[in-house]
């Protein structure tokens, strides 16, 4: 792997990255990160995978809960264009935005579908789960390869995530959040990855972006007492084997 460091989960496809999307790419680079982009909807997926003809981008195909019209139109645009994802997501649950039962269920029986298409494509699954994460666990223990995007539950819930060999993504809400921290503090070392979730959750002033994932790092390393390149090496290879990365 030539990257120092991954960025799994990014939006660098959406409008805050029009005016300067190819110099936030190249800032990436610059910095060693290479960033996955995740779609959310029919349009996303199309644009990130136009992307791909960047050295450091790669790409996951999905669809956010609050968009379940457009399971169908993706689940179908994800098995057309299985060869060039490394994983379905990000797809899951999110109850902070939705509260009614009958939505709730609803979401939760289009994440059943991705879950059978990660199954019939052999693709790792990415899952959002905000103010779901019992939920959504209770959906996807049984899938083999998991990341949680931005992972914000409780540590008894992330003891039985990793119990379960999944993976929790650490955003760079790690730099100053203690929750977070926490996270990062005990959750097993093999299973952490790191994102920005860009343009959102910004350590700094201003938007997000995949070359800040940088920051997530550093505060891990301090938080680990291990050199920053030892941390990385250790996130990077988990990301290889999160993601099948080659």
């Amino acid at each position: 792997m030539r990257w120092d460091v991954v960025d799994t989960h990014c939006h660098i496809d959406t409008a805050s990255f029009d005016k300067d999307r190819q110099a936030v790419i190249d800032r990436a680079c610059d910095a060693g990160v290479a960033l996955v982009n995740s779609g959310i909807d029919l349009q996303s997926n199309r644009t990130t995978q136009k992307l791909l003809c960047q050295k450091n981008v790669y790409a996951t195909y999905g669809l956010s809960p609050l968009k379940r019209s457009e399971a169908s139109s993706v689940q179908q645009f994800i098995r057309q264009n299985a060869d060039s994802a490394h994983a379905i997501g990000e797809v899951g649950l999110d109850f902070y935005h939705v509260g009614g039962e009958l939505e709730r269920a609803n979401q939760e029986q289009v994440l059943g579908q991705f879950v059978e298409l990660s199954h019939e494509l052999n693709l790792p699954l990415v899952v959002h789960s905000r103010d779901a994460e019992e939920r959504v666990y209770e959906l996807v223990h049984n899938v083999d390869q998991v990341i949680y995007h931005c992972y914000g539950g409780s540590i008894t819930l992330a003891k039985r995530i990793s119990d379960c060999d999944h993976y929790v993504s650490i955003s760079t809400r790690v730099c100053r959040s203690s929750h977070h921290q926490q996270l990062a503090a005990t959750v097993p070392r093999e299973l952490i990855v790191v994102e920005t979730d860009s343009p959102y959750l910004s350590c700094r002033r201003g938007r997000n972006e995949p070359a800040f994932v940088v920051d997530a790092l550093i505060a891990i390393s301090k938080i680990w007492e291990e050199k920053i390149d030892e941390t990385a090496s250790i996130i990077t290879n988990n990301t290889i084997k999160a993601l099948n990365l080659a």
